[in-house]
């Protein structure tokens, strides 16, 4: 037979409250200009000007839906597809 855990004799406090830190509103276009950097680390010349070609064809895809039509991180990582190349 097994025994049951001894009882706590500790008295349980409270957690001090945790106020969270204001943050800085997201920006898409600067996540889209990062996600664009980080992928092209390392890519030739020839990748990224298929990674450019894969965004231009991204871009008039998305061009063709409404509600994808103002997208502002497409837009950003179109123009940093372009710079780099």
């Amino acid at each position: 037979m097994t025994t049951p855990w001894p009882p706590r004799r500790t008295v349980r406090r409270p957690f001090a409250p945790r106020v969270a830190a204001p943050r800085e509103p997201v920006d898409p276009a600067r996540i889209g200009r990062r996600v664009v950097r980080r992928r092209a680390k390392g890519m030739d010349a020839g990748a990224v000007a298929a990674a450019l070609e894969d965004a231009r064809f991204d871009a008039r895809q998305d061009s063709r839906h409404e509600d994808l039509a103002d997208d502002e991180r497409g837009r950003a990582e179109l123009a940093e597809w372009e710079r780099l190349d």
